[in-house]
């Protein structure tokens, strides 16, 4: 007995020795990893970080994050990933709480509404570092312009996009046979009479029976139809962003070729008549031949069979000249976090203008870089000079800012149900000259915007 428990401990003794010249062999082989990932909290500060959008939106800010994980390892990004969906309603809420994020991903739209409260006055941080400002410099105007809060500068710009109009080169082509002549995508500068040509022409029903096959347009979002307004030569409000102006000839106008191309020309499918498809997939299969869209669309359809083939033009000119609309995200830094966070936050913030990561967003092609630098790896990743991601580039140098104010949400709700009740049927319809003076009249208009022309 005595011998078998000596043999006993022997075998434990042997076990308890190799398992610790394993550990060793470990912490020697892997204590720079440890030491990367595993700072004393005190040493590698975190740093939360909220954003929306799909899986490959998340791989894209996986891969920034590595990238400044590598320049500043002292500082822990902890990704807060959310839907776009339900994000602006989450973030309200933790804000409002004084539990959001230290940086906060945050679109031009709703930004007016939060900025003086919410987030950081980023001059300081931009007065004390040369290098920076000239990045800040070499951004696009407009993005610049979109997070000023008066003097104050409360987000960092760091990709945005225009809309243009896309075109299936397989739809026009049957277009073409049905008709017996060429049907051409546009190129150069055109009108909104040409464009309703066009549309007419590439709606085609080929068995006669009364329901076309093709569609020539997808009818546009409000905001991505607001090209067509300014080209009536209409606007929403005045330069001031405080008046609202969009009554008279020029917006009726508008509204009016909004309702033609469903109800006159019905060059537009009702959702029944695009049933089981959604809008990216309606344009994709040929079912209707044009959109409206922006540089965010490229990625979808470059997956596809219409890579390097599918075209874009820009919005027709009427009254007055025909220009994109321009929109941009920001990361903004929150008011609350103490002066540790936001000075630690400030470094990844200013790690989104940074070459690197700039060159990142142009090789995604889902939207145009800040920094104008960067627009020659957002052509070439694209395809080149004669590309969509060229074109989308062009139309920045002419792009107009959305009238964004601190009442966009509101305003937004009510221009959308107005200009589409003038596509509705039966009784609901209303015509372009009631939904324009309904609109003027809505009560949240006039209260922000009641010294109307």
């Amino acid at each position: 007995m005595p011998s078998a428990m000596s043999s006993d401990m022997n075998d434990r003794l042997r076990r308890t020795f190799w398992l610790a010249l394993a550990l060793a062999v470990g912490v020697w082989l892997f204590t720079d990893t440890l030491r990367k990932y595993f700072h004393d909290d005190m040493d590698r500060e975190e740093i939360r970080f909220a954003y929306w959008g799909g899986y490959q939106d998340h791989r894209i800010w996986s891969e920034v994050i590595d990238a400044f994980h590598e320049h500043e390892p002292d500082i822990a990004i902890r990704q807060e990933w959310l839907p776009l969906s339900g994000y602006l309603t989450k973030i309200d809420q933790q804000l409002v709480a004084g539990a959001g994020p230290d940086v906060v991903m945050f679109q031009d739209e709703p930004f007016p509404r939060y900025a003086a409260e919410h987030f950081v006055d980023l001059n300081a941080f931009v007065d004390n570092d040369d290098e920076f400002a000239s990045q800040l410099t070499d951004c696009w105007p407009s993005a610049v312009e979109s997070f000023r809060d008066g003097d104050s500068l409360r987000g960092l710009p760091m990709h945005g996009g225009n809309v243009l109009v896309y075109c299936n080169p397989d739809a026009f082509e049957r277009a073409s046979r049905f008709h017996g002549r060429p049907i051409d995508i546009p190129t150069g500068d055109w009108t909104i009479e040409q464009f309703v040509a066009l549309c007419i022409d590439l709606t085609i029903d080929e068995n006669s029976d009364g329901e076309p096959e093709q569609f020539g347009l997808l009818q546009p979002h409000w905001v991505y139809y607001l090209p067509f307004i300014w080209s009536h030569g209409g606007a929403l409000l005045d330069e001031s962003r405080i008046r609202w102006t969009l009554t008279g000839e020029s917006a009726v106008a508008s509204f009016q070729l909004y309702a033609d191309l469903r109800h006159r020309y019905h060059v537009t499918p009702t959702p029944m008549e695009y049933a089981g498809q959604n809008s990216d997939t309606a344009f994709l299969s040929g079912r209707v031949a044009m959109c409206v869209n922006g540089p965010w669309y490229m990625p979808f359809l470059n997956a596809t069979h219409m890579r390097h083939r599918y075209r874009v033009v820009g919005i027709p000119s009427g009254r007055a000249k025909g220009r994109t609309r321009v929109t941009w995200d920001a990361l903004c830094i929150n008011a609350t976090s103490d002066s540790r966070k936001r000075d630690r936050a400030w470094r990844f913030v200013r790690f989104i203008l940074s070459d690197e990561t700039q060159a990142i967003f142009a090789q995604q092609q889902r939207a145009i870089p800040a920094r104008r630098s960067a627009s020659n790896g957002f052509i070439a990743s694209g395809g080149g000079d004669a590309s969509p991601a060229a074109a989308f580039v062009e139309a920045m140098h002419s792009a107009r800012l959305q009238p964004i104010t601190q009442h966009w949400l509101p305003m937004d709700s009510v221009v959308r149900r107005h200009l589409l009740s003038v596509i509705l049927d039966g009784d609901a319809r209303q015509t372009p000259e009631q939904a324009i003076e309904a609109l003027a009249n809505e009560k949240i208009i006039r209260d922000c915007f009641g010294d109307r022309q």
